[in-house]
């Protein structure tokens, strides 16, 4: 299908669901995988991909705080020299009906599923602009 032999890729959310099954699909292809989630929630998805035969690291990471986003960003340009692919996958669900919905879960809402995507992308397109190659993918 495609070849990511050596390529590495942030894929923000990666603890579980999707994202889980982004980075171990995308490993599978030869990616190296930095696990993004908050804390160390990603370290199942790392050792899932290592035990298949992959390569991956977890990055502790908060979507909506953009310092957060700027700490892993250059953490992995300082291990790894480039970023090769961003899978935007973060995201969460308040679900329910308007009326009932308060005003700070929508804004939380909003931070995490639109406002942190947007962070990621820019803090990630100067470095993939330096080096003329990358690849960002969003997840909605």
């Amino acid at each position: 299908m495609f070849d990511l032999n050596q390529k590495v890729v942030i894929v923000t959310g990666a603890s579980r669901g999707i994202g889980r099954g982004i980075a171990e699909m995308l490993a599978g292809r030869g990616a190296h995988i930095v696990a993004a989630a908050r804390a160390d929630n990603a370290a199942a998805t790392v050792e899932s991909i290592r035990r298949a035969g992959g390569s991956a690291e977890t990055g502790s990471l908060d979507v909506t705080d953009s310092g957060s986003v700027e700490t892993l960003v250059e953490a992995v340009l300082t291990r790894h020299g480039r970023i090769d692919v961003l899978v935007n996958n973060a995201g969460i669900a308040r679900d329910q009906l308007m009326l009932r919905m308060k005003r700070e879960e929508w804004d939380e809402v909003i931070t995490t599923n639109l406002t942190a995507a947007f962070t990621c992308v820019h803090t990630v397109l100067k470095p993939m602009i330096k080096r003329r190659a990358g690849r960002i993918i969003s997840i909605g």
